[in-house]
């Protein structure tokens, strides 16, 4: 019984280093995505400029 019970708090304590992990893979894909959306404001500022003027 007690051995059952020892697996359990084991599991049920998280990961530092995986949750760093994760951390820091939603922090790059962020910024990639920061990065896109910049990028096409950019493109379609220089079409929109292009077009009128």
């Amino acid at each position: 019984m007690s051995q059952i019970d020892t697996t359990e708090k084991l599991s049920e304590a998280p990961e530092t280093g995986s949750s760093l992990f994760a951390l820091c893979g939603l922090g790059v894909a962020g910024i990639a995505m920061l990065g896109w959306v910049c990028g096409l404001a950019w493109i379609a500022w220089r079409l929109v400029d292009w077009l009128l003027f």
